[in-house]
C-alpha cells in the first residue's frame, strides 16, 4: 500500500508531469504546454491554497482538514497521461487506457483513506480539484492537432519507468510543514481569520 500511495507524491509526479510538459513541447508546441502548466498550477496550487486557508483557519466544512494533494494531482497527472495516450490509439486501447488511468487514480485515493493519511471527504476534494484541472487540459488538448501515435508509446514508457522508480525510493516529500509554516506566518502578520 505504501509503495502505490507513493505513486502520488510530489517527488513522483512532479517529475512525471515534467517529462509530459517535455513532450507537449516537442510535439504539441507551447500552447497546450502552457495549459498543461496552467492544469499543474490549478491542481497543485488549489491544494497547497485550501490546505494553507484551513490552517490559517477555522474548518470550513466539517472533517476537511486537509485535502488530498496526492489524489489530486495524480487525478491530472496520470489522468492527463492516459488521456494523451488514448487520443494516439484505436478504440479498444483507448477504453483499456481510460480503465487503466481511472484505476490508477482510484487505487491512489483509496490508499490515502487506507493508511489513514486522509479520511473520504478530503480524497473526494482532492478528486475534485484534480478533476476540474484535467478538465480544463482536456478541453484544450481535444481541439489541438497532435499527431503523437509514432511517439505516444516511448513517453508511456518513459513516465511508466520514472514513475516506478521514483515511488520506490520511499523518500515522500514532507510538504505540510511547510504549509503550516505559511499558514502561521499569514496569521500572525496579517490577522487572517482572527474573530
Amino acid at each position: 500500500m505504501r509503495y502505490i500511495t507513493n505513486l502520488g507524491d510530489a517527488v513522483v509526479v512532479l517529475p512525471v508531469a515534467a517529462l509530459i510538459l517535455l513532450w507537449l513541447l516537442d510535439l504539441a508546441g507551447q500552447r497546450i504546454a502552457v495549459l498543461w502548466c496552467c492544469a499543474l498550477l490549478v491542481a497543485g496550487g488549489g491544494t497547497a491554497f485550501l490546505k494553507i486557508y484551513i490552517d490559517a483557519c477555522t474548518v470550513p466544512i466539517a472533517g476537511l482538514d486537509s485535502p488530498s494533494g496526492h489524489t489530486g494531482m495524480s487525478t491530472l497527472v496520470y489522468g492527463g497521461l492516459a488521456l494523451m495516450i488514448g487520443a494516439e490509439t484505436a478504440s479498444w486501447r483507448r477504453l483499456a487506457v481510460s480503465a487503466a488511468g481511472v484505476a490508477m487514480i482510484a487505487v491512489i485515493a483509496l490508499s490515502r483513506v487506507l493508511l489513514g493519511a486522509h479520511d473520504v471527504i478530503e480524497v473526494v476534494v482532492g478528486l475534485l480539484i484534480g478533476g476540474t484541472a484535467l478538465a480544463l487540459f482536456a478541453r484544450g488538448y481535444a481541439g489541438m492537432p497532435i499527431d503523437g501515435a509514432r511517439r505516444i508509446w516511448p513517453l508511456a514508457i518513459a513516465t511508466s519507468i520514472l514513475a516506478a522508480a521514483l515511488a520506490l525510493s520511499d523518500h515522500p516529500t514532507q510538504l505540510e510543514p511547510f504549509w503550516h509554516l505559511i499558514a502561521d506566518n499569514l496569521r500572525k502578520a496579517t490577522g487572517l481569520c482572527r474573530a
